[in-house]
């Protein structure tokens, strides 16, 4: 089995001109980082999120005593 040639252009890319060559391992980090960080960062608001409804759900239950 030979081994395969990088330079080959990308099928089904959308400018016809992208070829693994170019590839640019440090853009592509630096992609990655942005989205694992905005990944823990939607994460994060989510549990604060939910703890600001179970509190408010327990503040509603403990009014609703009155």
């Amino acid at each position: 089995m030979a081994a395969p040639d990088y330079n080959v252009g990308v099928e089904g890319s959308t400018t016809g001109s992208d070829t693994s060559g170019n590839f640019d391992i440090t853009r592509f980090e630096e992609l990655l980082n942005r989205l694992e960080a905005s990944k823990k960062r939607q994460s994060r608001q989510k549990s604060v999120e939910g703890r600001r409804d179970i509190f408010a759900q327990g503040l509603a239950g403990m009014m609703s005593n009155f």
